[in-house]
């Protein structure tokens, strides 16, 4: 992406890497941007940031099963490396 203005598309499309703060320094800023001058995106990153937080909430003390943790380490221990 070039470090011009963002349209909607593209804002929501970094939408939820943005929410997660998994974006370039320059592409959190483009986003920020584009979220204070576009009240619909706004509206789209509060729904969107409130059902990350949902989700999160309902994922709190959930664990892989200690069986599927072995099945997944023993199947990469033999597993020859590429």
């Amino acid at each position: 992406m070039s470090k011009q203005k963002l349209d909607c598309a593209e804002a929501l499309a970094l939408l939820q890497d943005y929410l997660k703060e998994e974006l370039t320094a320059d592409n959190q800023g483009r986003v920020a941007s584009h979220l204070a001058a576009c009240g619909h995106c706004l509206q789209h990153a509060h729904f969107e940031r409130n059902f990350l937080a949902a989700l999160e909430r309902a994922a709190k003390g959930v664990c892989c099963p200690d069986a599927v943790v072995s099945r997944i380490r023993q199947s990469l221990r033999s597993t020859p490396p590429n």
